[in-house]
């Protein structure tokens, strides 16, 4: 049975734009009069999602655990995603920007919210709202110990 958006308004993870409290800013995005943000703090990401200043839901993960797949290096559009799950749901933030510099746009981002593998719903972020790719969460990784394996498209401890 397919979700309508206005009824999985009510299920959305929702957060305030904090300003990463105690920690730093990795993302962050305004949708409608919602604001997305994701955090770095003491080697953990935080997905917030909903009206500012009075967050419904937060979601924490370790950076080790973090399901992150960085931008494979070809296409037209340079792209990063993160993860996010919870109850069955996965909230997949998203960033892309078009490598010709004649393009227009700028960055874009977003969430796609899955209910297993289906797509429920698909929110973008305002135009000119998003304020840096999540490529940043790259290094995270790496600061870390651990590295992308570009043929298993999996994060690893033991890099060549």
């Amino acid at each position: 049975m397919r979700i309508s958006l206005l009824t999985l308004a009510f299920l959305l993870p929702t957060a305030a734009l904090a300003d990463c409290p105690g920690g730093a800013e990795v993302f962050s995005c305004t949708i409608g009069k919602k604001a997305l943000e994701i955090c770095h703090r003491q080697n953990a990401l935080t997905y917030s999602f909903g009206p500012p200043g009075a967050p419904d839901l937060t979601l924490t993960q370790p950076l080790a655990a973090v399901a992150f797949t960085p931008w494979p290096g070809v296409g037209s559009t340079i792209w990063e995603s993160i993860a996010f799950p919870n109850q069955g749901y996965t909230y997949e933030v998203w960033t892309a920007v078009e490598r010709d510099p004649e393009a227009t746009g700028g960055l874009q981002g977003g969430i796609n919210v899955l209910k297993g593998e289906a797509l429920q719903a698909q929110l973008t972020c305002d135009p000119g709202t998003a304020s840096q790719s999540l490529d940043a969460i790259f290094g995270l990784k790496e600061s870390i110990g651990q590295c992308w394996d570009f043929d298993s498209r999996s994060w690893a401890t033991t890099c060549n």
